[in-house]
């Protein structure tokens, strides 16, 4: 719209109308008026292609009323603000222009210069503001379909009334999809009590967040650790943005594994260099003592220096073990298929497995997954794991899931069962030297596997629910050649 003219096309059949129209905003000097007018519908259809900051329509055009032509000129131009004159002053045909998007409403002969030109500017004024709202809704929409990170609306039950296209492709859930009348809520797709009711506390109290950590059901198998913030849009209304933090926290256990690993590393090498040397001066002088005291001694002495050297041959074992666990080896690096890999660690604990009666389910990626490793190392980590699940599974009913699949540029694989589960407290120290559950073992497998693959660059994860399972999760670089 010009600063300095308002353009209005006046529509109307009867020219002493116009006439009087135009006498009467002549009277406001101080604002420049342009009327260009048309009589008939037809000629007003045409002109309604053109821009013009405000247009006035008369009730009556001949077969056609000034109702049609509202609606026409609002299918032209969405914004355009129209006003609606009649001779008639009835209760309905205000409100059926207002209905097919008149801006106002005026009687010929009851307004006066003063009047009509305050109704122009309020019409002008008012869908300015419309087109105005219309683009930021538009840009907003386009902000909400567009997020890189899940989007939605709920009510203070928690019910999801939108959500942006990566929030339905992620969770599978489209708001307007009714089960059995319910419709989906946000708490559902929690894992665990505490932080739905840490949710729920907040929306009762109509309050924000922006820090709830929570897991989050992508489906019945698998979940992602999320950052949730949830901010109060209306009474009862609140948007919530969920930050998918998976990547970042398997990178982070990613790193704080491998400083726990050379840490552990560090503290072996000093034990073999501090024990080592000492046991070795006890163990010969043992040697010693068996050769140098008389008969009667050792007889009275019964098997005292058997059980030293022993002992002693138990411990050097178990430094020897624990260095060889968490110092990386020379590698006979080959290009290999971690499918055939799989497969072969497979058949070393198949008997075990056809005893128990397990399943086993195979989801291999056919495409190329190969990788630069020490075939035989990498054996050893995968039947490593593979023993702890077929032990972790009961007698009948055990399911062992093998899945191999390539994402960002690296060979994944996920050993799963449906065992036990390994309680929360006992996840950090899995990897740990000795650390074990088990009535037997030395509790130096999974370590030897960790070191393994951290020595082939890869990295090792597990994730586990008690009385669900357990899965590990192995990461390989895939081969450049």
């Amino acid at each position: 719209m010009s600063t300095d003219t308002i353009r209005i096309l006046y529509v109307d059949d009867d020219p002493d109308d116009l006439l009087l129209f135009s006498t009467i905003l002549k009277k406001n000097k101080g604002t420049n008026y342009q009327i260009e007018s048309a009589s008939t519908y037809e000629e007003a259809l045409e002109k309604a292609n053109e821009v013009f900051d405000v247009f006035l329509v008369d009730y009556k055009l001949g077969k056609e009323t000034g109702l049609e032509l509202i609606q026409e000129i609002k299918a032209k131009q969405k914004h355009v603000p129209v006003i609606m004159l009649t001779g008639m002053n009835t209760g309905t045909i205000d409100q059926e222009a207002l209905q097919v998007g008149a801006s106002d409403y005026l009687i010929k002969g009851e307004f006066d210069a003063r009047t009509l030109d305050r109704t122009l500017r309020y019409a002008i004024r008012d869908s300015q503001l419309m087109e105005s709202l219309d683009k930021a809704a538009v840009k907003f929409r386009s902000i909400f379909e567009r997020a890189g990170d899940p989007f939605l609306l709920m009510d203070s039950s928690s019910k999801i009334l939108e959500a942006n296209p990566i929030f339905i492709n992620k969770f599978g859930m489209e708001p307007h999809s009714e089960d059995s009348g319910k419709g989906y809520y946000f708490t559902d797709l929690f894992r665990y009590e505490d932080p739905k009711l840490m949710l729920m506390e907040v929306l009762g109290k109509k309050s924000e967040v922006y820090d709830l950590e929570a897991e989050l059901k992508i489906n019945s198998e698998n979940s992602i650790n999320a950052l949730i913030s949830i901010v109060k849009q209306d009474t009862n209304l609140f948007q919530v943005l969920i930050k998918d933090l998976t990547a970042m926290k398997a990178k982070e256990e990613e790193e704080l594994n491998l400083k726990k690993f050379s840490s552990t590393g560090r503290i072996a090498r000093l034990l073999a260099h501090e024990v080592k040397n000492p046991l070795t001066t006890i163990v010969l002088s043992a040697d010693q003592l068996k050769m140098e005291l008389p008969e009667e001694v050792l007889e009275e002495s019964g098997d005292l220096i058997e059980v030293i050297q022993r002992n002693c041959n138990r411990i050097n074992q178990l430094v020897t073990q624990l260095l060889e666990s968490t110092r990386f080896s020379e590698l006979d690096i080959s290009n290999q298929s971690i499918n055939e890999l799989l497969d072969q660690a497979l058949e070393q604990v198949k008997d075990r497995i056809e005893i128990k009666g397990f399943e086993i389910i195979k989801d291999y990626q056919d495409e190329l997954c190969d990788i630069d490793v020490d075939s035989e190392k990498v054996k050893i980590a995968l039947i490593n794991l593979l023993v702890n699940a077929v032990e972790a599974m009961p007698e009948r009913g055990g399911k062992l899931t093998l899945k191999t699949y390539i994402k960002n540029k690296q060979c994944r694989v996920e050993i799963k069962d449906n065992g036990v589960g390994i309680p929360k407290e006992n996840l950090e120290r899995l990897f740990e030297p000795f650390f074990t559950s088990k009535d037997s073992g030395s509790g130096l497998g999974l370590t030897n596997t960790q070191n393994i693959i951290l020595s082939h660059g890869g990295s090792i994860r597990v994730k586990s629910e008690v009385g669900k399972g357990t899965a590990f999760l192995i990461s390989f670089n895939l081969s450049s050649s």
